[in-house]
Formats: C-alpha cells, structure tokens, sequence
C-alpha cells in the first residue's frame, strides 16, 4: 500500500501515516477508515502524523466518494501534525478536511512537538 497507517508508540496514543512518492485518493481514503477505526478502538487522546515528506498528491480532484472516509472524525482525535518537508505540496492533501494543524519538516519534529503537549 502506498500509505501504510500504524502506531507510532506503544501506549497507542500517536497514529502514523507513511506515505509513499505516489498514491491514489483511494488510497487517502482507505487510510483515513483504517486509521478512524484505530482511533476509535482507544479512549484516550490520539494524535496524527501524516509522515509525507517527500510525497506528491495524485492528479485530479478527491471524489465525493473518497471524501466521504472523512465524514466519520473520531472525537478523541487531539492533534493534527503535517511533515512535509521542504515542499509545501502535501498541504493539498489535508487542507480540504482539517482546519486546524501544525506543519513540520520532520518527523522527529514532529515527535517532539507532541510529546510536548500536555495530557
């Protein structure tokens, strides 16, 4: 898979998303229901980073198909970390769903800023 969603500790509390150069919007979407479902396994807090660094947005416009895997945003979801590296183009992928979130060059960065987040 192009996108690969898993645990990135072992409290569970931080989702990855690790995304390849290339992927599809029905990739974008199958992530998004294997990670609400990952979400909504927990009761605790649970942040996301979306690790697309050095990734590239599919050609053409999201489907109101592939949209509707956004509908369903589980209410424990607590922050929201984009690294997208030096390019800015990753942005296109969550600007349509997210209102609010944190942009950061690095994974490590990112790690680091939510690990500073209180409880």
């Amino acid at each position: 898979m192009a996108i690969s969603v898993q645990w990135d500790n072992l409290s569970h509390t931080i989702i990855r998303w690790d995304f390849d150069a290339t992927w599809t919007w029905d990739e974008l979407a199958d992530s998004a229901k294997v990670s609400s479902a990952m979400i909504a396994s927990t009761d605790e807090d649970v942040d996301v980073i979306l690790n697309a660094g050095d990734s590239h947005p599919p050609a053409g416009r999201i489907t109101a198909y592939q949209r509707s895997a956004f509908a369903y945003t589980p209410s424990n979801i607590r922050m929201l970390v984009l690294v997208s590296g030096a390019q800015m183009g990753a942005l296109q992928l969550v600007m349509p769903f997210f209102q609010q979130l944190e942009i950061i060059e690095s994974l490590e960065e990112a790690r680091a800023l939510l690990d500073m987040q209180p409880a």
